[in-house]
């Protein structure tokens, strides 16, 4: 159909704006441009014991952790939706559900969809920005559908999950499982207590780890290549372009970085991440190298 084709591109260019095309059996076009918005500011606040488990589920949205000033845990979320009018928007945020699970040990909290159809997704629907402060020692799982994720300076277990967005950690300390499917992981390590992992299907992944850091690394890419920096205290026990594996300074915990599209380099420098600098302070993974 020409013309949907032809509207579809126009909503598309049509940045900050949202385009509610409807077609009728008998193949008529209507397009209505969404400009309501509604939006307002979720926020907790919880106490739990080291080893305690945050969980945080969200659909549409980003979450960004940052370590706490003091013994508890903080929750912002932001959230908006856009829709053809503001009364429409604000019923539709009035319907939506946040729902906390809290006990003496765990708080899990979860954007959800309500019985009247309220769902999360980019025009129309909720989305969810997280903000949360979390102090050093706790279990937790962060997972977004949709959006990007950052954490800075934590310590402890972490699990990150995203399907369409980027995971860049920063500082980070214990062990962490990261994956995604549509997007790159970037993650650094100061420290290390279990092991870790870092998997993307569709994205590159990087690693950034102290050079102080006791590790058995595996590193490898399906289509695309391994890349690690030169001065990197790694002895290596098997080099591919796709594939290198070793152990870092005295060994320890399982380190796992992956990719199936796209390219895999483990460092100690953010230039290095960045793939600054030219060919200087890299090496190429090579057979037999």
């Amino acid at each position: 159909m020409p013309l949907l084709r032809t509207l579809l591109v126009v909503c598309l260019v049509g940045a900050g704006t949202a385009c509610d095309i409807q077609v009728s059996k008998q193949g008529d076009v209507a397009v209505g441009v969404a400009s309501g918005k509604a939006s307002d500011e979720w926020q907790r606040t919880y106490s739990l014991p080291k080893g305690g488990r945050l969980e945080i589920i969200n659909v549409n949205g980003k979450i960004e952790v940052s370590p706490s000033t003091g013994s508890q845990i903080e929750v912002w979320a932001y959230r908006e939706v856009q829709t053809r009018n503001e009364e429409e928007a604000k019923a539709r945020l009035a319907k939506a559900q946040m729902v906390e699970d809290v006990g003496p040990d765990h708080v899990r909290i979860e954007a959800k969809p309500n019985d009247q159809g309220v769902s999360f997704g980019p025009h129309g629907r909720v989305r969810v920005d997280y903000r949360v402060n979390v102090p050093a020692g706790l279990v937790t799982s962060f997972r977004t559908e949709n959006g990007p994720m950052r954490l800075e300076n934590i310590e402890g277990r972490m699990t990150l999950a995203s399907t369409n967005g980027p995971i860049i950690g920063r500082g980070l300390s214990g062990s962490v499982d990261a994956s995604t499917v549509n997007g790159g992981i970037e993650i650094g390590l100061t420290s290390v207590s279990g092991d870790s992992k870092l998997a993307t299907v569709n994205g590159p992944a990087t690693l950034i780890v102290s050079p102080d850091v006791s590790a058995d690394i595996e590193a490898a890419a399906i289509n695309g290549g391994v890349t690690t920096q030169d001065g990197l205290p790694l002895t290596t026990t098997d080099r591919t372009t796709k594939r290198v594996t070793g152990r870092m300074n005295d060994g320890g915990p399982r380190i796992s970085v992956q990719t199936t599209n796209g390219g895999v380099r483990v460092g100690m420098t953010d230039e290095f991440a960045r793939g600054r600098g030219g060919m200087r302070g890299r090496r190429r993974a090579e057979a037999g190298g």
